[in-house]
């Protein structure tokens, strides 16, 4: 694994190859050819990971899809349309969605539908994060639904 040191504002070059941290504007360059190329790997494995991790938690029982954070917050996988009752029977009130579009499972409506509110931060799985503002706005939807 490479990591880059972070590059003061505008020090970045627009087709540097290695990984660069804008500061200026919280984000995270990556050269297009890469974003594509991991695209298309990412898009290729969900669903055969989905399948994989769908046995897995079938099979193993110290497998659990989500786990109690604390008190008021459940970390999961995505959950599945038929999980949103049950998950409205463990009292949450909003869901933070990290995934590309084709990855979410559940659309908004169903959640609303529930009275659960949901927040979606696109975010690409492997080389990409969200960026400081998008964790910054789920925070504060955490804390805000973590409150009621």
């Amino acid at each position: 694994m490479y990591i880059e040191v972070l590059k003061e504002e505008g020090e970045c070059k627009p087709r540097e190859e290695q990984l660069c941290v804008d500061l200026s504007r919280g984000a995270i360059v990556v050269p297009d050819a890469k974003r594509v190329l991991v695209g298309a790997g990412a898009r290729a494995l969900f669903y055969p990971t989905l399948l994989y991790n769908v046995a897995r938690n079938k099979i193993q029982s110290e497998f659990r899809w989500w786990d109690r954070v604390d008190e008021f917050i459940l970390l999961g996988a995505v959950p599945f349309p038929a999980d949103v009752p049950r998950l409205k029977e463990l009292g949450v009130c909003g869901v933070v969605t990290l995934n590309e579009p084709y990855e979410t499972l559940v659309p908004t409506s169903l959640y609303h539908a529930h009275s659960i509110d949901h927040l979606v931060i696109p975010t690409r799985d492997y080389l990409f994060a969200p960026s400081y503002g998008d964790i910054c706005q789920a925070v504060n939807f955490i804390h805000e639904n973590a409150s009621c």
